[in-house]
């Protein structure tokens, strides 16, 4: 079975896992992420949009936003959950959309899942506008790089440098991490055109140690 075509038949575990807050873990991730974000101006994207959670609130807040998502039933889930809202199906390295259109570009725990990152982020800065944000938000490298207990917070590195490929469960079915590092990410974004102008490292729920990784960029020009 393909990546994709293991998204589609996870579907309704993601759905479960991302509504019920996932233990409170991704709305805590919120408060960072909604902090970075520039007041609405032109179209905005959420890149990797799943079921559609980011994509609400950002409407909500007055954003014209646009969801993506490789997922047919990720896409159709959101599309029910908000009706009003605009969902398509795409590809983060093959976007329907012509170059410089976007003011704002959220991608929210997308970019593990993306196996070749060069490639998706020469994307994202292609329809990224001059002087546009793109707001990155994922899972600390770090947190993959170990070991956590979660009562005492305690985090144990045993291989940062460790890129291999991680098998993470979804349902009866099995998606894919890619292992990378600050760097990793930080570099590939650079050497795609884009310009890092902020950066935060969110904790998790102990307090004690990274669990997610915010990055803001514009495309230099």
């Amino acid at each position: 079975m393909s990546e994709s075509e293991a998204w589609n038949e996870g579907a309704g575990e993601w759905v479960e896992r991302i509504r019920s807050g996932m233990g409170g873990r991704v709305h805590a991730h919120d408060a960072s992420l909604y902090a970075l974000l520039p007041p609405p101006r032109g179209l905005t994207l959420d890149v990797g949009c799943g079921e559609g959670r980011v994509s609400r609130e950002l409407a909500a807040r007055g954003y014209d936003v646009v969801g993506y998502d490789a997922s047919e039933t990720l896409v159709a889930k959101a599309r029910e959950a908000h009706p009003e809202g605009r969902y398509e199906v795409a590809r983060i390295d093959a976007l329907p959309l012509g170059a410089a259109a976007a003011q704002l570009i959220v991608c929210v725990n997308v970019l593990p899942h993306i196996h070749d990152l060069a490639a998706a982020a020469a994307e994202l800065a292609r329809v990224l506008a001059p002087e546009g944000t793109l707001l990155i938000g994922t899972i600390h490298p770090v947190a993959h790089a170990g070991t956590v207990d979660e009562e005492t917070g305690e985090l144990r590195i045993t291989d940062y440098w460790n890129r291999e490929r991680e098998a993470v469960p979804l349902g009866e079915h099995t998606v894919h991490h890619e292992r990378r590092t600050i760097e990793d990410y930080v570099r590939t974004l650079l050497a795609a055109g884009l310009a890092l102008t902020d950066l935060r490292e969110v904790p998790g729920h102990a307090g004690t140690h990274p669990l997610y990784l915010d990055l803001v960029l514009t495309r230099r020009a």
